[in-house]
C-alpha cells in the first residue's frame, strides 16, 4: 500500500497534462496463428507486490485477463510511485489509488476518472494495544497519534468530528508502538497488526472508514485512454473484479505464488493474514446489508465524498460526480460469494 501520508503534490507532475507519452494506439502481443492478438495493457500499482494487490495477480495467474484478450503487465509501485501522473501522462494505461486522490486530481484539472472499485473501503486503520482499546475515532480524544500529517481522514476527524489529539509524524516501524502500550498509530489493517502480534503484542485495529469518512480504493484511467479504448477498460475491470472474488473466496495459491516470486519476504502466514483481514473487514466485498458488492461504485457515495472533501477544504474547486467517475464498466450484480456475512473483526 501507499504510505498513509497522502501526497497532494499533483501540481508539478500534472502540469504535464499536454504530454501524451505512451498514449495512442494500443500495441498487440503476437499470438498463435489463427488466434486474435492480445492487447497490451500496463497497470500501475501503488506499492510493491503484496496480497492487497492479490486480485490482479489472481486474474493474471488464472488467465482471466488473457480470456478477455488482454496481455496485462502489472507495474509495481513503491515509496516514490507516482501512480496518478503515470496514468495521466500515459506511462501506464490504468492504475490503482485511494478514491480521494482521483477526486482531488479532478478538482485540479487532471483528466482522470475512476472506472471501478478495487475495495469498497480503504484499509487504513488505527493500531492499538488491547489493554487500551479504541472503539471509535472519538476515542482518539486527548491521545498522541502517529499518523500521516497530510491524510484527509485526519482533517475530517479534527474539523468535522471535533476530536482533538496530538499528532506525530509517521515513521515506518513499530518500535515506539511496541515500547508503549498507550501508544496508537496509523496502520493498514491488512499489515501492521500481523507484525505486532508476531512480536508478541496483543493488539487490535480500528478501521478508519465509517459513516463519516468512507473512501473507495479504485481502479482509474485517463480520459484519453477511456475515450480511445473503452472496450479495453471494460475487459480489464471485468477480469480484475473476477480475480478479486476468486482470490478472496477460492484458492489464492496462483496469485500468492506470483507474489512470492517477486518478494521473498512475503511469508505464507502473512499472506493468509492479509486475506483474512480483507474478508473480515469486508474491504473488497463491502457490506451486503448496504447493497455493496465487489467492484461497485455508486454516485450517491461519491457525491457524499465530494461534499466532505469540499467541506474540509481539500478541493481546489467544486467537482461533479461525472467529473471523477464513470459507471459504464461496473459489473452487474452476480451471485457473489464475497457478499456473505462475516464475523466482526476485533
Amino acid at each position: 500500500m501507499t504510505s498513509p501520508a497522502r501526497s497532494h503534490l499533483l501540481v508539478v507532475a500534472l502540469a504535464l497534462l499536454g504530454l501524451t507519452a505512451g498514449c495512442g494506439k494500443k500495441t498487440e502481443t503476437a499470438a498463435a496463428p489463427g488466434t486474435p492478438a492480445l492487447v497490451k495493457v500496463r497497470f500501475q500499482t501503488d506499492w510493491f507486490p503484496q496480497p492487497e494487490h492479490g486480485g490482479y495477480y489472481q486474474a493474471l495467474a488464472k488467465g482471466y485477463y488473457a480470456a478477455e484478450g488482454l496481455d496485462v503487465e502489472i507495474l509495481p509501485g513503491g515509496p516514490n510511485a507516482q501512480v496518478m501522473s503515470g496514468v495521466a501522462t500515459g506511462r501506464a494505461d490504468l492504475g490503482m489509488t485511494n478514491g480521494d486522490d482521483v477526486i482531488v486530481a479532478a478538482a485540479r484539472g487532471v483528466p482522470v476518472k475512476m472506472v471501478g472499485a478495487e475495495m469498497q473501503r480503504d484499509p487504513q486503520g488505527i493500531l492499538f494495544h488491547s489493554e487500551h482499546p479504541l472503539r471509535s475515532l472519538q476515542d482518539l480524544e486527548g491521545k498522541t497519534l502517529m499518523a500521516g500529517a497530510g491524510s484527509t481522514w485526519i482533517q475530517v476527524v479534527q474539523k468535522k468530528l471535533g476530536v482533538k489529539f496530538n499528532l506525530l509524524p509517521l515513521v515506518g516501524d513499530l518500535a515506539r508502538f511496541m515500547n508503549d502500550k498507550t501508544f496508537v498509530q496509523q496502520c493498514f489493517v491488512t499489515n501492521e497488526p500481523f507484525f505486532a502480534r508476531q512480536r508478541g503484542a496483543d493488539v487490535g485495529a480500528l478501521l478508519i472508514a465509517g459513516d463519516s469518512y468512507e473512501p473507495y480504493r479504485v481502479m482509474f484511467t485517463s480520459q484519453k485512454f477511456l475515450s480511445e479504448h473503452p472496450d479495453v477498460v471494460a475487459k480489464f475491470v471485468r477480469a480484475s473484479v473476477k480475480g478479486w472474488v476468486d482470490y478472496l473466496t477460492g484458492d489464492p495459491a496462483p496469485a500468492n505464488q506470483l507474489l512470492a516470486a517477486k518478494r521473498s519476504d512475503l511469508s505464507p502466514e502473512f499472506m493468509a493474514y492479509s486475506i483474512k483481514a480483507m474478508n473480515e473487514f469486508q474491504l473488497v466485498s463491502g457490506n451486503p446489508a448496504k447493497g455493496e458488492r465487489a467492484g461497485q461504485l455508486t454516485p450517491a457515495r461519491l457525491q457524499k465524498q465530494i461534499n466532505l472533501l469540499q467541506e474540509v477544504g481539500v478541493l481546489d474547486k467544486p467537482v461533479k460526480v461525472e467529473d471523477v467517475a464513470t459507471f459504464a464498466f461496473i459489473p452487474q450484480a452476480p451471485t457473489n460469494p464475497l457478499n456473505q456475512p462475516t464475523a466482526n473483526p476485533r
